[in-house]
């Protein structure tokens, strides 16, 4: 599985401002993380391989288990899902968009079991573009992303998947879209940012007067973890398990204080 991830900072120029608060750069780079996250819990991705000239997404794919490659002299999307397609060579080759932070690995799952054998292209939600390009081993992907995509792979010869998948077909782009998104339920990395600053609540699951810290159990069942500057924020002597909480977080994620809900 090959992503191509343009620099945060300059990637994904219509989303800028989507989130107030919330740097451009984080929510781009949330957008790749959580793509490259459904994709590795695929039990058909056998690896994921990101091409990308920036260090710190770079860094960031790394610990999560994803290959980096630099990106190819020049830049472009499909020169790097040509250089990400050849540092997989000899093995089955699917391009992903890194814009699909609400993909659910079964459906990527069964898109991937769906193409087969054949070079195969997924449209994305409107119709016009490509969320997804596969080609068997010894096959060229020969990517032709951009601008009416789907009518780019459909005359190269290349077979459309015809699943619903909703959650692979919604790529971002603008607002609009993340709210699309976040209509289907995003990933973590993105759902974070999204809950910055906008009255997150979860329940107290453990606290340690000792450090001062401990985790909040969110409402989709994950929990998140709060440091002592936390609680000391918070104005509060002690938390109890159970406890309804509202959360507040930088824009990185980080836990910043937590306060007792208050009835409207």
């Amino acid at each position: 599985m090959v992503l191509a991830v343009k620099p945060p900072a300059a990637g994904k120029s219509r989303l800028r401002g989507a989130l107030a608060g919330v740097p451009h750069e984080a929510l781009a780079l949330a957008l790749a993380l959580d793509t490259a996250t459904a994709a590795l819990a695929s039990p058909e991705v056998a690896e994921v391989v990101a091409v990308t000239g920036d260090a710190g997404a770079a860094a960031a794919l790394t610990a999560l288990g994803v290959r980096t490659v630099p990106e190819p002299a020049g830049g472009g999307l499909n020169p790097a899902f040509a250089r990400g397609a050849a540092a997989a060579a000899g093995r089955p080759i699917a391009a992903l968009q890194a814009d699909l932070p609400a993909l659910d690995q079964r459906e990527l799952t069964e898109a991937l079991r769906a193409a087969g054998t054949l070079r195969r292209y997924a449209a994305d939600s409107p119709g016009t573009g490509t969320v997804l390009l596969t080609a068997p081993p010894g096959v060229p992907l020969d990517p032709r992303f951009g601008p009416g995509s789907a009518a780019a792979h459909a005359a190269s010869g290349a077979v459309p998947l015809d699943g619903r998948w909703p959650t692979l077909r919604r790529d971002v782009d603008t607002a609009a879209d993340l709210a699309a998104a976040a209509a289907l339920g995003l990933g973590p990395h993105t759902a974070r940012l999204v809950g910055y600053g906008a009255g997150m609540q979860g329940t107290v699951a453990t606290y340690d007067p000792d450090s001062r810290s401990g985790t909040v159990l969110l409402d989709d069942g994950s929990q998140l973890s709060y440091p002592a500057a936390a609680f000391d924020a918070s104005g509060l002597r002690l938390l109890r398990l159970g406890q309804r909480v509202s959360i507040e977080q930088d824009p990185s994620g980080v836990v910043t204080r937590l306060t007792i809900p208050t009835m409207p």
